[in-house]
């Protein structure tokens, strides 16, 4: 067995890929704070609804797992791997050389993306020292 076949491995593993690409272009982004013309790009996506549904798919009804609850969760299907791409999120100000940049909404958005960033790979962590404990022989 994989770590990838574990599905709360594999979506923290996207969830780190997803804040480091993003972690990209919003530095892009401050880079060309005095480029004149430039529009900031933000990737799309993080919303946990969204990231939910790609977990979640069909699975073939000989492997489905029963439910014997309404409030119980189905478990997650397992996928391939995630690409984002950017694209163009305007700022809330335009200055006259065009450039729509604003750092504070930028570095505001880098403060947003480091922090799910160190608590995905918190989760990660914890996660894998769990698995650790599960597969470690006990001592005596």
């Amino acid at each position: 067995m994989k770590l990838d076949d574990i599905a709360l491995i594999s979506t923290l593993r996207d969830a780190l890929g997803y804040h480091a690409k993003r972690s990209s272009v919003l530095a892009r982004n401050v880079a060309n704070a005095d480029t004149p013309g430039y529009v900031p790009q933000d990737l799309e996506g993080g919303d946990f609804a969204k990231a939910l549904a790609r977990v979640q798919g069909p699975r073939p009804a000989a492997l489905a797992p029963t439910t014997t609850s309404p409030g119980h969760m189905s478990p997650a299907a397992a996928r391939g791997p995630e690409t984002w791409t950017a694209s163009r999120a305007p700022d809330s100000e335009v200055t006259l050389d065009g450039n729509a940049v604003v750092l504070e909404e930028q570095m505001a958005k880098v403060a947003e993306s480091r922090m799910n960033y160190e608590a995905a790979v918190g989760l990660y962590q914890k996660t894998l020292g769990l698995l650790r404990m599960a597969v470690r022989s006990p001592s005596r």
